[in-house]
């Protein structure tokens, strides 16, 4: 069976990504789909608009056979921990054949040639590279200048668009791992990655999650009728009638996505914003020490005090960010760093994982009739422990591999406080949630 791998984070999952698999499938002939899809929070540094299993439940309603979790340490990392990590789970499940992402640029070969370079860093990018350090840059910026410095104009250009750094991040990953995996890169269609403005079809994700920011803040939205209990409906299953109040997404989702979205919505599972945190976020910056603010990662000296000192000049998240934000620190590095300090996430924690390969197990979320079949497969050839049933983490061998998953627990204790309903909040869930089975 030739199986192809797709990371994702479908936040939500839209025509696009349905778009994505169909043809990364057409392309390579695959039989079977694997999808390592991001945790509770994502690499932007926000929550998954829904949680993992909704988000999961979505893949498998639009041609995924098998979803693998992204531990939340990588998926809301940049993109060199979140690509490699992804690429190790990939590579370590045994089975995967091809890996496919999409890209603005569409050619595997300009992506290619711009990840050898990166990959081999060059003496005349170190220099540059230093130099715009030594000048005050942040390591963004002043990588970006030093690649515009050494590259030609359209090798350039591929690094500079959001997809096409995740798919270099892919290719030196699958080099550096010493993969057999193939990568295959399908154009992305529709809008930008950063477009903010709903479109009739193929809207962004970035759009798609502001549009149902302002229902949610809107008299119209909120679900406040709704009347049920949390046990009304399963996490992630879809409602037996189909009554989503989000009219304008549905030329930009698969039915299966909004009614998906509508059951959660209506059990008060969402939509998650980092918004709903702020209020911890303001005590954490608040009360933390310059030791505990320095340990989080994308950390430096300055910043810190920055951070802090917009949590006394600031009331709300959106403010911080504004406050914080410039050219030496972009918003989605503060973003991340917010991230970190509510999640408990250290540079430290983050160094020890990379050091030893990233990826230390491999959780299922998710799988169909055929996903059952591959994961009896993958128990023969997995270079990596596989959990299907949460509590048997306990059984690992490997001391940070355990603390990796406890890590998981947590994130899933703190994602639950961003629920509507009180006893939606409790904490313990990841331990006992089974996979999704459809």
């Amino acid at each position: 069976m030739s199986v192809l791998g797709i990371v994702a984070e479908y936040n939500p999952l839209h025509s696009g990504h349905e778009w994505h698999i169909k043809k990364s499938l057409e392309l390579t002939g695959a039989d079977a789909a694997v999808c390592v899809l991001s945790s509770q929070f994502v690499q932007r540094g926000e929550p998954g608009i829904v949680n993992k299993q909704a988000r999961a439940r979505m893949a498998l309603s639009s041609g995924i056979d098998l979803v693998l979790e992204l531990p939340g340490a990588f998926s809301c990392a940049s993109a060199e921990y979140f690509a490699s990590a992804a690429i190790r789970i990939l590579d370590s499940l045994g089975v995967v054949d091809y890996v496919s992402f999409g890209s603005e640029t569409g050619s595997l070969d300009s992506i290619r040639k711009a990840a050898d370079f990166l990959a081999d860093e060059n003496q005349a990018f170190r220099e540059a590279l230093k130099s715009n350090l030594d000048k005050g840059l942040s390591f963004p910026a002043a990588r970006q200048a030093a690649l515009r410095a050494c590259l030609d104009d359209q090798t350039f250009e591929v690094v500079s668009s959001p997809n096409n750094i995740l798919g270099i991040e892919y290719l030196k990953a699958i080099k550096r791992f010493n993969s057999g995996i193939r990568p295959v890169t399908i154009p992305r269609v529709g809008q930008g990655y950063n477009e903010k403005d709903l479109g009739t079809s193929y809207s962004s994700a970035t759009a798609i999650r502001g549009y149902i920011r302002l229902w949610k803040s809107s008299a119209a939205g909120g679900y406040s009728s709704f009347s049920g209990t949390s046990d009304d409906v399963s996490p992630g299953a879809a409602p037996d009638t189909f009554s989503v109040s989000l009219p304008d997404l549905a030329g930009n989702l698969p039915e299966s996505s909004l009614k998906i979205l509508d059951a959660e919505f209506r059990t008060g599972r969402g939509p998650i914003f980092m918004q709903d945190f702020e209020d911890i976020l303001v005590y954490r910056l608040r009360t933390a020490s310059d030791q505990e603010l320095m340990a989080l990662p994308y950390m430096e000296e300055g910043l810190h005090n920055r951070l802090r000192q917009a949590s006394l000049n600031c009331a709300g998240l959106d403010e911080i960010l504004e406050y914080c934000t410039t050219s030496r620190y972009p918003r989605s590095r503060i973003s991340r760093i917010l991230c970190a300090l509510l999640l408990g996430m250290t540079s430290s924690f983050l160094d020890e994982l990379k050091d030893i390969g990233y990826a230390r197990y491999i959780r299922v979320l998710g799988f169909n009739e055929k996903g059952r079949k591959l994961l009896a497969s993958a128990r023969k050839k997995a270079a990596l422990p596989l959990i299907t049933k949460p509590a048997s983490y306990r059984k690992l061998k490997d001391p940070l591999a355990r603390r990796l998953f406890e890590h998981e627990a947590r994130i899933t204790d703190v994602y639950a406080l961003g629920y509507k309903r009180p006893e939606l909040k409790l904490g313990g869930y990841e331990l006992t949630a089974p996979p999704v089975m459809v």
